[in-house]
């Protein structure tokens, strides 16, 4: 069994690569939906009507926050300040699909996922397998 757990262990920055790129992947798709389905009008009223503040400013910066960041993500670049980012908005996100919508915890768990994965890459970030590494950023 630790023969399998030191295995396992061995490998962990391939396990960074893999969640860091699929959660830039998911990410992506979702900020693309707002900035090129949705357009920044519906996702601005959407922001309004759930409350959350200053709508006009946070909705076009999540979604760009979405595409770009998740793209950056993906490549491993700034993936600690990104993911802190992420943190912040992933807890309003969670807060207000959980309590304001009234969704509670089945129709937030893709919130709390990213929220996780996004604390676990602030807090450990990009692993071997990134452009951060690559380029030998000290914050990586």
């Amino acid at each position: 069994m630790n023969r399998i757990v030191s295995s396992l262990a061995a490998q962990s920055s391939l396990g960074y690569a893999v969640i860091r790129v699929m959660v830039g992947i998911v990410l992506v798709f979702h900020g693309y939906q707002k900035v090129f389905v949705m357009g920044f009008g519906a996702v601005i009223d959407f922001f309004g009507k759930v409350g959350i503040p200053l709508a006009q400013v946070a909705a076009p910066f999540v979604a760009l926050l979405e595409v770009i960041g998740g793209v950056l993500l993906i490549l491993g670049l700034f993936t600690r300040y990104l993911s802190a980012v992420f943190a912040i908005e992933f807890v309003v996100a969670t807060y207000t699909v959980w309590i304001l919508l009234g969704k509670g915890y089945a129709g937030s768990e893709l919130e709390l996922m990213i929220l996780c994965t996004a604390v676990l890459l602030a807090t450990n970030g990009a692993g071997r397998y990134s452009l951060d590494t690559l380029l030998k950023r000290s914050d990586a």
